[in-house]
């Protein structure tokens, strides 16, 4: 309980209120849309999951081992392979990100951030695309939806988060890239089945909170950096 407070205390009103309507956004829309009750409260864990990732909270971690849970079962039901294995890849991940995060917290809870050098990055960008080929030849194998696209969003995260958990400011640049990739796989998905609904809208929503929390924290990398 202790823990808890701790976590969300220092976070504005601000931050409350944008999360409150992005729940209650999507959880309305996707019952008048007849969504299923396991879709929305997978996207109701990883619109939390954000939130609180970009508010720099290891309580995000939380939240993100939830929604690994759930996705694997929707992503399993839809045929996206890439994204089973993803989620079974998050699951470790996010118990490594409590780990991490913990021991690098400012006295308000907050976790300290970093940010890549340009050589890092481009080397980041070689290591997504190489192995977004060699994914995507083994996804058309075992016939999953959209293997490339899927395989690029896939290894993408799988990077993104890696640079998360690491607290890099760059883990959002290519969540960026992944998230647009989702909302396209998405949207076709949602054509011919509108019971999914819920999954575009988060992934929409994940694609906005990306962009915003890239320039947060870069913003606030700038200051910290200012301020030494």
């Amino acid at each position: 309980m202790i823990l808890l407070k701790a976590q969300l205390h220092s976070l504005s009103f601000k931050f409350y209120f944008s999360l409150l309507v992005t729940l209650i956004f999507v959880t309305t829309l996707s019952l008048i849309i007849n969504a299923d009750t396991l879709n929305i409260f997978t996207a109701i864990c990883g619109i939390i999951y954000a939130f609180f990732a970009g508010a720099k909270k290891l309580i995000c971690f939380i939240f993100g081992i939830m929604y690994s849970i759930c996705y694997i079962y929707i992503a399993y039901k839809t045929n996206l392979y890439g994204d089973v294995m993803l989620n079974l890849i998050y699951l470790p991940m996010n118990v490594l990100g409590i780990i991490h995060w913990k021991n690098h917290q400012n006295k308000n809870n907050i976790v300290n951030i970093r940010s890549l050098n340009f050589k890092n990055m481009i080397i980041c960008l070689a290591i997504v695309l190489f192995l977004t080929i060699l994914y995507g030849i083994f996804l058309e194998k075992i016939n999953t939806m959209f293997a490339y696209f899927n395989s690029f969003a896939v290894i993408a995260q799988i990077v993104a988060f890696y640079l998360q958990v690491k607290r890099y400011i760059q883990n959002y640049l290519l969540v960026t890239l992944a998230n647009i990739t989702n909302v396209f796989i998405w949207f076709l998905i949602f054509e011919h089945s509108k019971e999914n609904i819920a999954q575009l809208l988060n992934m929409i929503i994940f694609l906005i909170i990306g962009l915003y929390y890239y320039f947060t924290w870069k913003k606030s990398y700038n200051e910290s950096l200012y301020n030494c």
